[in-house]
């Protein structure tokens, strides 16, 4: 029992492949492009997201008076310097 297949059903199957092969390299390049030039909340086939995801709310924008400013400002600053030690006095 012998097997005849005709080169043109070979010359096929390999054109087949290599179309196959094709479209996976350029789909793998595909992924790879835009996981790498994505933004936080892109999605794969769509673009960036309008809205809320990129407002940062800045805690300034209520403060109507300089009091307010200065003050937020004072705590803020002891804060940060209290993480390192600092804002405490000396108690010699």
């Amino acid at each position: 029992m012998q097997l005849t297949i005709s080169i043109w059903a070979v010359l096929g199957l390999i054109g087949v492949g290599a179309i196959i092969v094709l479209v996976s390299i350029f789909v793998g390049a595909f992924l790879v492009f835009k996981t790498f030039n994505s933004r936080p909340g892109e999605s794969l086939l769509g673009g960036v997201p309008k809205g809320q995801v990129f407002s940062i709310p800045d805690p300034l924008d209520g403060a109507d008076q300089e009091d307010e400013l200065e003050a937020n400002v004072l705590k803020r600053a002891s804060q940060f310097l209290s993480s390192f030690g600092g804002g405490k006095k000396n108690e010699g």
